[in-house]
C-alpha cells in the first residue's frame, strides 16, 4: 500500500483529500507544517507528497527544495489556490512532478497520483535491477579471482 503525505493548511481540503485517497487504497499522513513534512520524508514514510504552496511558516517551494535534497526521486505534486505560470515553472524547476490549481478535479488528481507512483515504481525497479547486475558482475569477478588463486 502506497503512502501519500498531504501537506495542506486548509483542514477541509485536507480531510476531503484524505477520505478520497483512503477510499482509493492509499495510506495517508497529513500535516499543515512544512517542518513535519520534512521529518516524514526523512523517515522515508511517503511514496508521494501533495504539497500546498501557501503554508504557515515555511512556504511550499522551500519545503519542496528541501524534500528534493533529501530524496530526489520522491514525486511531489504541488497544489495552490494562487497559481501562476511563474510559480508553476519554479515548482517544476525545483523538481515537482506536477502542479495543480485549486479547485481541482479529484478524479484527475487521483490519475496524476497513480501515474506518478507508477513512474516512481518503474524507476525504483530499474535502479534495483542495475544494482543487482552490478552485484552479479562483482561476484563473478570475485569468483574468477578465487579460482585463479587456487590454480596458482
Amino acid at each position: 500500500m502506497n503512502t501519500i503525505l498531504i501537506v495542506e493548511d486548509d483542514k477541509n481540503l485536507q480531510y476531503t483529500l484524505t477520505q478520497i485517497l483512503q477510499e482509493s487504497g492509499y495510506r495517508i499522513i497529513s500535516t499543515i507544517w512544512g517542518s513535519m513534512a520534512l521529518e516524514e520524508v526523512k523517515k522515508g514514510s511517503p511514496d508521494l507528497v501533495l504539497l500546498d504552496i501557501m503554508l504557515p511558516g515555511m512556504n511550499g517551494m522551500e519545503v519542496l527544495e528541501r524534500m528534493k535534497d533529501m530524496d530526489k526521486h520522491i514525486p511531489v505534486i504541488m497544489i495552490t489556490g494562487y497559481g501562476s505560470a511563474e510559480s508553476a515553472v519554479k515548482a517544476i524547476e525545483l523538481g515537482a512532478y506536477d502542479y495543480i490549481t485549486k479547485p481541482f478535479d479529484y478524479e484527475k488528481l487521483t490519475q496524476k497520483i497513480s501515474k506518478a507512483l507508477s513512474s516512481r515504481n518503474r524507476k525504483k525497479k530499474s535502479a534495483f535491477l542495475k544494482h543487482m547486475r552490478r552485484i552479479s558482475l562483482d561476484l563473478k569477478e570475485y569468483q574468477k579471482n578465487i579460482l585463479d588463486k587456487l590454480k596458482s
